[in-house]
């Protein structure tokens, strides 16, 4: 059993190099917070502080012929591929042909619609894009008076336009928002163009001008959360002993404790509960952010405007700021595809790819954003449950931590 603290094998160096923003679905907060500022924030500061954000115009993003070095981690959890089924070419090739039949399905889009995507970049300098390890796809549906955040798989077998088949979280990483935003339009049939990106650092800086957000964590959290809290300080070369939870409990959390919190994927159903720890961030930020004065207000979108990478338009921000009273009572509704029962898991190149029934999955898409508004039956949705009761240990937490016991314990025959 792993203890918490430096003895986590998460913190151990043997171990395969941090993902570090898988996490970042959470911007959602970031647009929320300054359209609820808008009104009294953005109109006195005008333009000046709009020019605080950072736009950058699709036609000066970094485009990729291949994914560069750094994109090369190990790309699945073992747990998927452990239930992947192994295929062969012809089989993979059926599964090509099924995926661009649904080019023949309308693409949705409606006036009264706005889709807009978040992204978490996962990196480690800023040399490249990274990979967009969290997708979060939003819709504004102005006469259902509804917003819809759905979660997007990053392990999603998708059709990259100009590059083929691979995961989602890939295209971020070729050609940064602006072909991620063409392929989930392709594959998902929804006109999405717009983005919002924030990376790692920039998340624990945005979650400290917000004071921090309270969270509900189990004790089995805190342990894999401790091992991450130190490995993210060290990195920052700041203290991490410091930031160490002791326990199962509710907390007011640092953005360096938020950011923890919402990449572990090793406490309850992998990256599928991670999505759903994302969506309970998202919550409490945006709770906290209806609490702050004015002048709190004020320091927090100063502070996480730069920190944003986006291609909204001058016009649009004025348009959602417009309407920010108006946003803000709107019904919210969350979802995450792959939906449960519509996928499956296939071994590709040594790969676990999650491969959805993509004519089902892409009526229900246009159901939950452009229709009833009603969402699926993932168990993640089921309201009289919550992320943090499903606490067990991955199947790939408890392999990584015994190869961690097996090798400090050569070790330590070997000094002998």
């Amino acid at each position: 059993m792993a203890q918490k603290g430096d003895d986590n094998p998460l913190m151990d160096g043997r171990r395969r190099g941090p993902n570090w923003t898988r996490v970042m679905g959470i911007t959602l907060c970031v647009i929320l917070g300054i359209v609820a500022a808008g009104c009294g924030l953005i109109y006195y500061f005008g333009n000046n502080l709009i020019s605080l954000s950072n736009y950058v115009a699709d036609e000066d993003v970094q485009q990729l012929e291949s994914l560069p070095e750094q994109a090369l981690e190990e790309a699945t959890e073992a747990d998927a591929l452990e239930n992947a089924v192994k295929l062969d070419e012809s089989e993979i090739s059926l599964i090509h042909e099924a995926m661009e039949q649904t080019s023949t399905i309308d693409t949705a889009s409606d006036e009264a619609v706005f889709n807009f995507l978040l992204v978490g970049v996962d990196r480690r300098d800023k040399t490249w894009n990274g990979n967009s390890d969290s997708m979060m796809l939003v819709s504004i549906n102005d006469n259902a008076q509804r917003v819809s955040v759905i979660s997007l798989m990053r392990d999603t077998y998708v059709d990259i336009p100009g590059h083929g088949y691979a995961k989602l979280n890939a295209a971020y990483a070729l050609g940064g928002g602006p072909l991620l935003t063409q392929t989930i339009t392709d594959n998902y049939r929804i006109e999405v163009s717009n983005y919002a990106a924030i990376d790692f650092e920039n998340m624990i800086e945005l979650v400290d001008a917000l004071g921090g957000v309270e969270l509900t964590w189990t004790d089995k959290e805190v342990e894999v959360a401790n091992g991450y809290i130190l490995d993210m300080c060290n990195t920052l070369g700041i203290d991490g002993t410091q930031y160490q939870l002791p326990g199962g409990g509710t907390y007011l959390c640092n953005g360096v404790q938020t950011v923890a919190y919402a990449r572990n994927r090793f406490v309850g159903n992998s990256d599928y509960q991670r999505t759903e720890r994302q969506r309970y961030v998202i919550t409490q930020m945006i709770n906290k952010i209806k609490t702050l004065s004015v002048t709190e207000l004020t320091g927090f979108v100063t502070t996480c405007l730069p920190l944003i990478t986006h291609n909204f338009e001058k016009a649009k921000i004025w348009d959602l700021v417009k309407d920010a009273p108006t946003l803000l009572g709107y019904t919210f509704v969350k979802d995450r595809v792959p939906y449960d029962g519509l996928y499956e898991i296939v071994d590709v190149n040594g790969q676990g790819m999650l491969v959805p029934d993509w004519s089902e999955t892409i009526e229900m898409m246009h159901r939950t954003i452009y229709g009833d508004g009603a969402i699926s039956s993932n168990y993640d949705n089921d309201t009289s449950t919550t992320a943090s009761e499903d606490s067990d240990f991955t199947t790939e937490y408890l392999n990584m931590m015994a190869a961690a016991q097996e090798t400090a314990t050569e070790q330590t025959s070997e000094a002998a």
